[in-house]
């Protein structure tokens, strides 16, 4: 297949046919749009998208994986982080959900399996 012009629409198969060894399928390239980094429309019954967003899709997936996954607050009044304030709100979880485990009556006092030797 010939590469097409930069803005020339193609399917979603043929997207998938330029970059082979991204091992791209259509259902990631719709996942990816989803996301918000392929622009896709739909002509007819078929999806379509173009090199230039295909490009620009790799970008957008790079430029988010260099990003950082931790972040702090800066110029806290108690210069604690957002993870610290997590891990207290996750304890603070943690000790309500034990307490109200420890407070829940048994269900059933006795087992309600009735005697082999009674009959009806």
């Amino acid at each position: 297949m010939s590469r097409p012009d930069e803005n020339e629409p193609i399917t979603l198969a043929e997207a998938c046919e330029i970059f082979p060894h991204a091992k791209l399928t259509i259902s990631t390239l719709r996942a990816e749009a989803n996301r918000g980094h392929l622009d896709i429309f739909r002509l007819g019954k078929r999806d379509y998208t173009t090199l230039c967003s295909m490009r620009e899709m790799v970008s957008r997936c790079q430029e988010e994986s260099r990003r950082r996954d931790s972040t702090s607050t800066r110029n806290a009044a108690n210069g604690s982080s957002e993870t610290a304030q997590a891990s207290s709100a996750h304890a603070a979880l943690k000790r309500t959900v034990t307490a109200l485990k420890a407070g829940l009556p048994r269900i059933s006092g006795k087992s309600t399996r009735r005697n082999a030797d009674q009959t009806h």
